[in-house]
């Protein structure tokens, strides 16, 4: 509105000073004029002075709003004061252009704040009772009626509902819940009353965590970032000091200060770097508010510029290119053990793991009727190898080939093909389950696009699964290359190989449940399908949030149009500033080419940013 009204009161008075017959030698008018200019100016200009004021206690003095008012007080004092007005209502225009950018890419980013339940229906005793989700217990009872969003992570114990997933993974399609499964908080109960029981407290709860990553990602500077406000620190105040001694030198020389103090001030206002400053952390801040937008997670622009450049794709297997929801295809007892025994001593070994191996073989030992006993005294996971539990005075273990032969050495083979879980009591071998996995839909499809659209030249698999059944997903999948029956420092040496080996960026993808450590130490950790798991949040740069590795392909295609945005912007900006500024220092140009230079510049980089939006 401010620059609506002293854009009109500027026309009004400059149209009628120039029509007015008054003779401008006379001091009245003179002064008349100075007055309504200075009234004018003050409108948009008093807060932009102020904060220059401000900023020069503070030390931080070399910014634009310095600039524009060292730029502007001047003109003022040249006699420009209708050029002085212009530059400060440009300015703002072009200020009011970044709020609105700025505006519209948080609004994508930040929706995940949406998120947040302020109401938590909880089932008491004595009927339903409001209380805030910070309020209520892990393990309590809670309603979710249509239409509202679910307040925490739980699990469903009553009713059946569509449960729209959008706000979290990107999907529109609502997916189906009933008693048993698993829903997240953010996630909203389209045409059904649940009753769910919360397995966390609020502040852990899956949109919380969301949040966090949005507030982080938006904190985190790439590179390009880091790079632009450097240069600003360093380009702004050698500037100054060049106006300085172009309005001061060939004042001296050649004298005409006026001709050379107003070349002073043209340079003044096309070196403000504001265009820089603000347009390449908005074209960041808006390819995180698309990929978001998508169901993928950035947690900073940092990691959306490295994935621009990623020329290495090295994934895990389960849970990850497989569907990680196993099943038992065969139990083989081992020769003079009961078959019960077997399925008795597997039901107690791998209760205690949320693996998804072991959560197939609970399911199949409880479809058997099988129930744990007793509970165990002492549980241990191995990693890469399996699990031992101690329950009285026996000892139990499961796990892999390689666990298998440690315990008891050779006679422990297979073809491979299945993915094998050897049960000991104490040293005893009581017997096999062989189980069998699935590729997701679409993989190979997706690997087909990571090479054609986004530059990928080497697609790896590495596995703790043994080599048959690593053989048969690599061939199926269309891998470039796999690693089988590795320990997690295993991993860690294969993936720090392929790091040193690759020119470019390297990803490595899994499903955050135990491949933190390589999450951590790929150039971009992506953990799928990660939305309540802490080692995925954790250790991983970029969240999947769902299980389509086709998000892959757009997570990348995002980052390679915001990194080609933000060069474009640095090219444009830096080129029209360093003509506008050569031709200023030579005495060419007019106040009004300055001021595109500048405001002109920075509206069009800031649209051109916006173009992420829709990438």
């Amino acid at each position: 509105m401010k620059i609506i009204v002293a854009t009109v009161l500027l026309v009004a008075a400059a149209v009628s000073f120039a029509l007015i017959p008054i003779d401008f030698g006379n001091t009245g008018f003179f002064v008349m004029r100075i007055i309504v200019y200075a009234a004018i100016y003050m409108i948009l200009g008093f807060d932009i002075m102020v904060g220059a004021v401000k900023n020069v206690f503070s030390g931080d003095f070399l910014d634009e709003r310095f600039l524009m008012t060292i730029a502007s007080v001047a003109a003022f004092f040249i006699g420009e004061y209708i050029e002085g007005i212009a530059v400060i209502i440009f300015y703002s225009v072009g200020e009011l252009f970044q709020d609105i950018a700025v505006g519209r890419s948080r609004n994508m980013i930040s929706a995940a704040a949406g998120l947040r339940v302020d109401t938590c229906h909880l089932v008491t005793d004595s009927g339903i009772v409001d209380k805030k989700p910070g309020e209520v217990a892990v393990g309590s009872i809670i309603e979710v009626r249509p239409g509202e969003r679910i307040p925490i992570d739980g699990i469903v114990t009553e009713g059946l509902s569509g449960i729209d997933t959008s706000s979290i993974t990107g999907e529109s399609a609502p997916v189906s819940v009933g008693p048993g499964e698993n829903v997240f908080g953010g996630t909203v109960s389209t045409d059904g009353l649940l009753k769910i029981r919360t397995v966390t407290t609020a502040e852990n709860s899956s949109q919380e965590r969301i949040i966090s990553l949005v507030e982080e990602a938006s904190m985190n500077k790439s590179v390009t970032e880091r790079f632009i406000t450097k240069f600003a620190r360093v380009y702004t105040p050698v500037v100054v000091i060049f106006a300085i001694l172009l309005a001061v030198i060939p004042s001296i020389i050649f004298r005409a200060p006026e001709r050379w103090i107003r070349t002073a001030i043209m340079f003044l206002v096309v070196s403000c770097p504001c265009a820089l400053v603000v347009s390449i952390p908005l074209a960041f801040f808006a390819g995180v508010g698309r990929a978001s937008k998508e169901g993928v997670l950035v947690k900073g622009a940092e990691y959306l510029e490295r994935l621009s450049e990623v020329e290495n794709y090295v994934f895990d297997k389960t849970g990850t290119v497989t569907s990680g929801s196993f099943t038992v295809r065969a139990v083989v007892p081992a020769e003079g053990i009961d078959r019960k025994r077997l399925i008795d001593a597997a039901m107690l070994i791998e209760s205690g793991s949320n693996h998804p191996i072991a959560e197939a073989i609970v399911r199949y030992c409880a479809s058997e009727g099988a129930k744990v006993s007793q509970k165990p005294d002492d549980y241990r996971e191995i990693p890469g190898l399996g699990v031992s539990v101690t329950a009285g005075d026996t000892l139990y273990r499961a796990g892999n080939q390689r666990y298998a032969k440690k315990i008891a050495g050779d006679g422990f083979s297979s073809d491979g093909k299945a993915t094998e879980v050897f049960v000991f009591e104490d040293d005893k071998y009581l017997g096999v389950f062989e189980l069998g996995d699935r590729v997701k839909d679409g993989v190979k499809e997706t690997f087909d696009a990571l090479r054609k659209k986004c530059g990928a030249k080497r697609i790896m698999m590495l596995s703790g699964d043994r080599d048959g059944a690593c053989r048969e997903v690599a061939n199926e999948c269309g891998f470039d290359e796999y690693r089988s029956e590795l320990l997690p420092e295993g991993k860690i040496r294969a993936l720090g190989s392929v790091i040193q080996d690759a020119k470019k960026s390297t990803v490595y993808v899994g499903d955050g449940i135990n491949d933190a450590p390589v999450l951590a130490l790929a150039d971009v950790g992506i953990a799928m399908g990660g939305v309540g798991q802490d080692a995925a949040v954790e250790a991983a740069d970029c969240i999947i949030m769902n299980d389509d590795l086709g998000k892959l392909v757009r997570a990348s295609q995002i980052s390679k149009k915001t990194v080609k945005v933000a060069r474009q912007n640095v090219v444009f900006a830096i080129s029209v500033k360093l003509l506008v500024l050569l031709a200023a220092a030579f005495g060419f140009g007019v106040m009004w080419v300055a001021v595109f230079a500048d405001v002109g510049v920075l509206i069009l980089a800031i649209l051109n940013s916006l173009r992420v939006m829709r990438a």
